[in-house]
């Protein structure tokens, strides 16, 4: 039996799933990409960290680096080029929290930031309000994007207020927009 060594992760996703757009995630292939693969990715890729140092960072050797690379690189290529969804979750990794996670109050708008492997705050630190949400999304549904509120289990209530000319509602949820 092989001994898989935990890789060491900086940050979780902000967002746990992506899927091409006017499609329902429920039609598509789902692809997990493991979060050590991700971080192989946001190291190597996004963050420009060479490779020895990127292996060093996740506490495995440069070979085994150099495979989680190439197996992220492949499944996001195939994703993209298919039409499949990506789904960010699994595989054997410690969490070492260095990321930071802004939060908005619905409330007052006050901004703050926590340790990402902090808990989700129950309140604002400033006003008490219990509706707080994560900037960015946190992979759940519960959303703030640019100034506009959004929860997607919600957006049939909602939708009216979001809704773009020239969008067509697919389903009781969902609205699809024409542009």
């Amino acid at each position: 039996m092989v001994n898989r060594v935990k890789r060491r992760v900086s940050c979780l996703p902000k967002a746990t799933y992506y899927k091409p757009r006017k499609a329902s995630l429920c039609d598509l292939e789902i692809i997990n990409l493991s979060i050590g693969e991700l971080e192989a990715i946001r190291l190597c890729d996004l963050i420009h960290i060479d490779q020895n140092e990127a292996a060093d960072m996740m506490g495995i050797s440069r070979k085994t680096f150099w495979n989680d690379l190439q197996k992220a690189r492949q499944k996001v290529t195939d994703a993209l080029v298919n039409g499949k969804a990506i789904e960010i979750s699994g595989g054997e990794y410690i969490n070492r929290g260095e990321c930071k996670v802004e939060f908005l109050c619905s409330g007052c708008e006050y901004r703050w930031e926590l340790q990402c492997n902090t808990e989700r705050p129950a309140s604002c630190p400033k006003c008490g309000s219990e509706i707080v949400y994560q900037v960015g999304g946190n992979g759940r549904g519960n959303n703030f994007i640019e100034n506009d509120y959004c929860c997607s289990k919600s957006k049939g209530k909602t939708a009216a207020l979001n809704v773009k000319a020239g969008s067509v509602k697919s389903d009781k949820n969902c609205y699809t927009i024409d542009e």
